[in-house]
């Protein structure tokens, strides 16, 4: 864990809790993901993953802690304010169109007026078409 939130970790997360009623979702999260690298969240149902997932996507806000994007405190308020950063949240239950590349569902997902050929490299370069 870096305490002093130099940018080294792309995220950082200190302290998150969710709350609903008398229910603790997630408890005092801290989690630490440095560029590139691939995490996966495992548990039983119940567990609170899908809760930090979407208050890290900005479907929920946090009752409390701090998340760092890039060293820089955060508030991402909305999916559109994550988008910004450039988090992005695969649903658990989604549908692909099965005829489009992966690298075409994912640009139906895009407002950015992102460039297909270069969704389609990155795509192509992690083995995604």
């Amino acid at each position: 864990m870096s305490a002093n939130h130099d940018g080294t970790n792309l995220l950082e997360v200190r302290g998150l809790t969710k709350i609903f009623g008398t229910l603790t979702a997630c408890d005092h999260i801290d989690l630490d993901i440095a560029r590139g690298e691939i995490h996966a969240l495992l548990g039983e149902n119940g567990a609170g993953k899908s809760t930090l997932v979407k208050m890290l996507f900005g479907s929920l806000e946090p009752n409390a802690g701090e998340i760092f994007w890039n060293g820089q405190s955060v508030r991402i308020s909305s999916p559109g304010v994550a988008k910004k950063l450039g988090i992005g949240m695969v649903f658990q239950h989604f549908s692909l169109f099965e005829a489009l590349t992966a690298a075409e569902n994912i640009a139906l997902s895009l407002d950015d007026g992102s460039p297909i050929n270069s969704i389609a490299a990155k795509a192509r370069a992690l083995s995604f078409s």
